[in-house]
């Protein structure tokens, strides 16, 4: 795999970890607007499971490897997203 290329390809990086952050960051603005400003590991636990239980579906999962072209397989879709040019290699001189 290409370096600096993994939250592009890897399925659960695409699906799910990025709206898991997002409905995390949700649930603590959510405290925030109440005047929490510090937020403990007690805060943590009960808003972690609260954002994965909403986020990782079986759809949320599933729609992670279609967007990376992982399933069904689509190579266009894959190499499209790595800005790479493929180059044809010199041959040797004679």
């Amino acid at each position: 795999m290409p370096a600096h290329s993994s939250h592009l390809l890897q399925p659960l990086d695409v699906g799910c970890f990025s709206l898991l952050k997002r409905a995390y960051g949700r649930l603590i603005e959510d405290k925030m607007r109440l005047g929490f400003n510090h937020i403990d590991k007690f805060d943590f636990l009960e808003a972690y499971p609260q954002a994965r239980t909403a986020i990782f579906s079986a759809d949320n999962i599933k729609s992670g490897f279609s967007a990376t072209g992982l399933i069904p397989l689509n190579p266009d879709q894959v190499l499209s997203q790595l800005n790479i040019q493929l180059k044809t290699p010199t041959p040797p001189g004679s």
